[in-house]
C-alpha cells in the first residue's frame, strides 16, 4: 500500500516538475518583437477561432479585464492560426495561453490554459509592484 502511495506521489511530482520546466523554458526562450509590446505591460492572449475554452471562457474574461484596465494594460489578441510565427516566437504550445510582457520585451508571467480574472488581477498587481 505504501509503495503505491509513494509511486503516485512520485508521478505527481514528476508531472509538476515537467510543467514547471515547460513554463520556465517558455518564458526564457520567448523572443518578443517591439510591435508586440505597447505600454508598461502588455497581456498577449494566444487563441484560435476553433478553441472552445478560448471562445466561451477566456475571451469574455479578457474582454472584461480590458474594459476594467482601459489605458493601464494593452491586451493584444493573437490568433495562432492567422499568425503561427507569433506562436513559434513565444513558444506557445497550447491555447488559450496568456503572457505578460513588460516594456522591455521580457516575458514576466505565462498562463497555459484558462486563467481566471482573479489570477490576472493578482498577477497584474504583482507586476505593478516589481514582482
Amino acid at each position: 500500500m505504501i509503495e503505491r502511495l509513494l509511486l503516485a506521489v512520485g508521478i505527481l511530482l514528476a508531472l509538476w516538475i515537467g510543467w514547471c520546466l515547460i513554463a520556465c523554458a517558455q518564458r526564457r526562450l520567448a523572443r518578443p518583437r517591439a510591435t508586440d509590446v505597447e505600454g508598461p505591460l502588455t497581456l498577449l492572449y494566444f487563441h484560435t477561432p476553433t478553441c472552445g475554452p478560448c471562445r466561451l471562457i477566456q475571451t469574455p474574461i479578457l474582454e472584461a479585464m480590458a474594459a476594467e484596465w482601459k489605458e493601464k494594460v494593452n491586451v493584444r489578441l493573437v490568433d495562432v492560426t492567422a499568425d503561427p510565427e507569433a506562436a513559434a516566437r513565444y513558444r506557445v504550445w497550447t491555447v488559450p495561453t496568456t503572457m505578460w510582457v513588460d516594456a522591455s520585451g521580457i516575458v514576466r508571467a505565462v498562463n497555459n490554459g484558462v486563467v481566471s480574472a482573479e489570477d490576472l488581477r493578482r498577477q497584474w498587481r504583482q507586476l505593478q509592484h516589481g514582482g
